[in-house]
């Protein structure tokens, strides 16, 4: 893979609410911006130096197929992850890199020469997206899992650089990476060795102008920034064409929403929207005092809120469909049950509150993304992906909205949706196999067979 640099490549697509593209910083103005971001965050620069206009692309670029090999992939149930149903004995050529043809096997032309695979009995999807993943920066990473279960791309929201410094240089076989930096926080940060603490709205501007010039194709806020400063660095990766996502505890979700941020992360961060004004007011003083009293206090918040004939429910959801928000649930990390794993009725209380609304928010039409969170109570280790999209299901989504999801709708939140998400001609040939049918049954996301990263097989076959 080599060293890591920032890719070139085609202009980003918009996003909701993203201004026309500001020319790329001169080098004064770049390299200062990179100066405030390692005063802030204490961490050595990946990012690219060139001046080049900022893409939302991956820190990792894939080294593709050679575009002289032709592979047809025949005799495929194709899900192409628009949401339609699938194509029954499909055919997908892929030439080099890319999509070629992706439809039904009886209109296919294949080409003289390329190479056969019959994959029969299978189901092809595009390959998943695991929207909120945390690698650590050890021997060990739960990283090398995400291929194996057909995850071709992930964001990391909120670990800094640093934590990826082991991919310079690095042959091992890995997703697309795409990274938002260390996360913004305000004193005292929850996790002052990952936070970039931000005091005044400048310093917001200039971190997320730091975080882009290394190559962040997205901003994370987390639990401490105030609205007026959630405001500024999203006005800031707004002039950039980057989205912002939010893990919120003492910001409300809608305020957060009217300043401008792009995505939700966690269930949770939608509490104190939710709750009573006086408990979330209750919640806000004491996690405001206390860092580390988040961890209890959220599911006390979260098993007294009502949501049938909840007044603020209505308000919320109109407003995260009206503004496009992405809603990354996590379920999985707060899964309590009864009688299992150390639950206690307050726990299991409040997961049943956060499945229900989660269940609201789809009915009601929001952008509903997948995202593991690398590893939660309920799952093996390496399986919080497949605990996650179950969970999604026993909240009331299809498999195949959930597959859509973990697809198109995540690739549009990672704003690659131009050339990742779905299976179609022009795309890059991130794909996979599957030995079931996951569109009947979510379990079966868990029988990947075949992995496909840039026309090249990674899982299960020879190139």
């Amino acid at each position: 893979m080599g060293n890591v640099r920032f890719a070139d490549g085609p202009e980003p697509v918009t996003l909701r609410r993203r201004l026309q593209q500001k020319p790329a910083m001169n080098p004064i103005a770049r390299f200062a911006a990179t100066i405030i971001f390692v005063l802030v965050s204490g961490v050595d620069a990946i990012g690219d130096e060139s001046g080049s206009p900022v893409q939302l692309r991956e820190v990792n670029p894939i080294k593709g197929a050679p575009e002289s090999r032709v592979i047809a992939i025949t005799g495929a149930r194709l899900i192409d992850g628009h949401g339609g149903s699938p194509v029954e004995n499909a055919c997908v050529i892929v030439k080099g890199d890319q999509i070629i043809f992706a439809g039904a096997q009886a209109e296919a032309q294949i080409p003289t020469g390329a190479i056969r695979f019959d994959a029969g009995g299978k189901s092809l999807l595009p390959g998943l997206f695991d929207s909120h993943f945390h690698s650590q920066d050890t021997a060990k990473r739960p990283i090398e899992y995400e291929l194996d279960n057909g995850i071709t791309s992930f964001r990391d929201p909120g670990h800094p650089f640093k934590f990826y410094r082991w991919l310079n240089g690095n042959e091992l076989t890995v997703p697309r990476i795409f990274l938002c930096g260390g996360h913004l926080d305000a004193a005292p940060p929850a996790w002052p060795d990952q936070a970039a603490v931000i005091g005044t709205a400048k310093q917001a501007t200039e971190a997320v102008d730091a975080h882009v010039a290394r190559g962040a194709s997205g901003i994370k806020i987390y639990m401490r920034l105030p609205a007026e400063h959630i405001a500024a660095a999203c006005a800031a990766a707004d002039r950039h064409g980057v989205p912002v996502t939010a893990h919120l505890e003492l910001v409300r979700a809608d305020a957060a929403i009217e300043a401008g941020v792009d995505g939700i992360e966690h269930i949770t961060s939608f509490g104190t929207a939710l709750a009573d004004p006086k408990q979330a007011e209750v919640f806000e003083q004491v996690v405001g005092s206390d860092s580390n009293a988040r961890r209890e206090w959220r599911p006390r918040l979260w098993s007294g809120i009502e949501l049938e004939n909840n007044p603020r429910l209505r308000p919320l959801l109109d407003q995260i469909v009206k503004q496009g928000t992405f809603v990354s649930p996590t379920l999985a990390i707060f899964e309590a049950r009864v009688g299992e794993k150390e639950a206690t009725p307050v726990t299991a209380s409040a997961f049943a509150n956060m499945l229900d609304f989660v269940g609201h928010c789809h009915r009601h039409g929001a952008k509903i993304v997948v995202g593991s969170h690398t590893s939660a109570p309920f799952a093996d280790r390496g399986k919080a992906y497949l605990r996650e999209v179950e969970l999604m299901v026993e909240a009331g989504m299809t498999p195949l909205e959930v597959i859509t999801a973990a697809t198109k709708v995540n690739s549009e939140f990672f704003g690659a949706q131009d050339r990742l998400g779905t299976v179609a001609a022009g795309k890059t040939a991130d794909l996979i196999l599957i030995d079931g049918f996951p569109d009947k049954n979510i379990k079966d996301l868990d029988k990947v067979t075949h992995v496909m990263l840039g026309g090249n097989w990674v899982k299960g076959q020879e190139n």
